[in-house]
């Protein structure tokens, strides 16, 4: 078994490998990708890094604890998505993220109509 690593958006928006499992002081880079443009991307990044990680004698692992940033992250539709998606597709996909931020077990917020 290889040296730990794990993947995630770093705080500069570049999907990124990093040394260790997560619970370190100090992040250490391993590997910075590019910013992905839509989740399509996103999963290819990810794969690429994984392959990468391995060949390079590094297990991939998920961090045992929440990676989300200290601040929040604002989701905006990008110019590109904006042509390409109708506007609605991308305030249910909104939606959808917001929901998904509250307790599942609030059944009124769940059943609520928007």
């Amino acid at each position: 078994m290889g040296e730990p690593a794990y993947i995630t958006v770093a705080d500069d928006g570049h999907v990124t490998l990093f040394w260790g499992d997560g619970t370190e002081a100090r992040r250490e880079v391993i590997l910075r990708g590019p910013r992905p443009r839509d989740a399509r991307e996103l999963a290819a990044l990810i794969e690429e890094l994984t392959a990468w990680a391995e060949d390079n004698g590094y297990t991939v692992v998920v961090p045992a604890y929440d990676l989300t940033p200290d601040e929040p992250v604002e989701l905006e539709p990008t110019p590109d998505d904006e042509q390409r998606f109708d506007p609605q597709d991308i305030d249910d996909l909104l939606d959808n993220l917001y929901r998904a931020d509250h307790d599942a077990e609030d059944e009124n917020f769940w059943n609520e109509e928007t």
